[in-house]
């Protein structure tokens, strides 16, 4: 009877620790950090090297004269801004300086004893890029506005005298197609192509023959890559989720 007595007494205790550990608080569990996550609204600033190619047309007095293409280096950097929409669109603007030494010659056709030089020696680009993020990482975009570049054209003698020089800024749009990739929460890579079609310009040479009116059209091409370092708005802070 003492025995049984005794294992009650133990039982009830046992049950009466485990209902007092039941009613102690859980502590919480450690909140799960998620990481940040990258999106392309913000800002830029960055740099670029490539290729450019000019083709070159000119008329003298309506006279088929000059027709010649050159290629060169280009460089130069760029800014802008994007903003991500409806998950996966991005819409921006930028502005594109480069720098460049392209130059095309050949001897006149109306005027033997001389040579024409085409030069260009820079250009720029104002537009508006749309595109569309295929995978967090990677932009796939178009850009559409307007490109400027200052041409140069001249005529020597034989004896590497110039006889006549003009200097034009042409303008026209600006069309082109490019992909970027996040390699880093404020850096990206890109490369894109893109086709200035600039209009006719007039040029009047006083002492050329007489008197004579050039007519010259130009259309550059441009294939660049380069870098941005990104800001205001790249990666989102991490935020701590509680379950």
């Amino acid at each position: 009877m003492k025995k049984i007595l005794l294992s009650s007494l133990a039982l009830l205790a046992l049950a009466g620790s485990s209902a007092s550990a039941a009613d102690l608080p859980r502590k919480a569990p450690p909140p799960v950090v998620v990481a940040p996550v990258s999106t392309w609204t913000g800002c830029y600033i960055g740099g670029n090297v490539g290729w450019a190619r000019v083709s070159t047309e000119v008329t003298f007095n309506g006279v088929g004269e000059f027709d010649r293409s050159a290629d060169g280096f280009a460089g130069g950097g760029q800014i802008g801004c994007d903003y991500q929409f409806a998950s996966n669109w991005v819409v921006g603007v930028q502005f594109m300086a480069d720098w460049t030494d392209i130059e095309a010659s050949r001897t006149s056709v109306l005027f033997p004893a001389n040579t024409l030089h085409a030069k260009l020696r820079g250009f720029g680009t104002l537009t508006g890029r749309l595109g569309y993020v295929v995978t967090p990482s990677f932009l796939l975009y178009g850009k559409f506005g307007w490109g400027a570049y200052s041409t140069n054209f001249s005529v020597e003698n034989a004896a590497g005298v110039e006889l006549a020089s003009a200097n034009r800024r042409q303008s026209g749009f600006d069309l082109g197609v490019g992909g970027e990739w996040m390699i880093a929460p404020n850096w990206s890579l890109w490369i894109e192509w893109d086709h200035i079609f600039a209009q006719d310009k007039t040029f009047f040479f006083p002492n050329l023959g007489g008197g004579t009116t050039a007519e010259v059209r130009r259309d550059l091409d441009k294939v660049l890559v380069g870098f941005n370092w990104r800001f205001g708005g790249v990666g989102a802070a991490p935020v701590a989720a509680r379950y």
